[in-house]
């Protein structure tokens, strides 16, 4: 699917670089254009490629033209989200949850394909545990992702403090992750099977899973800021039908997401554990 121009246009203010936080808030308070905000766990040239039949689908829902934003990292999106930049957002759901529990975000819908969280190590490596992982550097795209927080999770449980018995290394994407562990900058990295599942075959063929962590909620949810409340019905319905849909089977094929369905509170409140490890990663715990 090629862009159009007014897509590549927004490339420079997709990264939050030419305007402040306040100054994008006004503009989005006095625009009547919609801002989908999608959590930057790949390349933004990538996210506006993948996403673009859902920012069609925004934009036909409301009859408002809709464009989609990403920050540099996932801290920095939160806080984005946080200020109001966004009317839309797709994230990890530690933080829908954390945007639902704080800012009243309200939820849509949610890929009902688990994550997956692994631990990858190239084929050659004799590496046989977690454990043998003890006092190693260990790559991540971004110490916020839930595939990472969950896979720190189970570092923890066998015994691995994050920072004191691991390092991490913060790569940005889990292709540099690949990338970089393959070149021998780590024994190790930290992935999800949906993402690493999309890389190509000469890089998947390198590497094997040393642990499996366990599943989470979804690698995708959708929420609505709380001046959307009177759209909420309507860009749910839209996202239920959207699997329906040519577009929507061919970006959830893409993504790994498998289908689509309705996000419940419940349901973000059972990643509360999540969130507990986002505040302790960002406090250096």
């Amino acid at each position: 699917m090629s862009l159009t121009p007014n897509r590549r246009h927004w490339l420079e203010w997709l990264t939050g670089l030419s305007l402040t936080g306040t100054a994008l808030a006004q503009t989005a308070n006095k625009s009547p254009e919609l801002v989908f905000g999608m959590v930057p766990y790949l390349p933004v040239q990538q996210l506006l490629r993948l996403y673009e039949p859902m920012v069609v689908l925004f934009e036909h829902t409301l009859n408002r033209p809709c464009r989609l934003a990403s920050a540099q990292n996932f801290d920095q999106f939160v806080e984005r989200a946080r200020r109001g930049e966004f009317d839309l957002v797709g994230a990890s759901p530690h933080v829908a949850r954390i945007l639902h529990r704080e800012e009243s975000f309200a939820p849509m819908a949610r890929a009902t394909a688990p994550l997956e969280p692994v631990v990858i190590v190239p084929v050659n490596i004799q590496t046989k545990s977690l454990k043998d992982l003890a006092q190693r550097d260990v790559l991540v795209a971004d110490p916020f992702a839930v595939h990472v927080l969950i896979a720190l999770r189970a570092m923890r449980d066998q015994g691995l403090v994050p920072g004191r018995d691991v390092k991490l290394i913060v790569a940005g994407t889990q292709r540099n992750c690949v990338q970089r562990m393959l070149k021998g900058d780590a024994p190790a990295a930290v992935g999800s099977v949906s993402t690493l599942a999309i890389l190509p075959p000469e890089l998947t063929s390198q590497f094997r899973v040393l642990a499996r962590a366990p599943k989470g909620l979804t690698p995708m949810a959708y929420v609505a800021h709380p001046r959307m409340r009177p759209q909420v019905d309507p860009l749910t319905h839209a996202l239920m039908t959207f699997p329906s849909t040519a577009e929507g089977q061919a970006l959830l094929k893409a993504a790994q997401h498998d289908g689509l369905t309705l996000l419940t509170p419940t349901e973000l409140a059972s990643v509360d554990p999540l969130v507990t490890e986002y505040y302790r990663q960002r406090a250096g715990t």
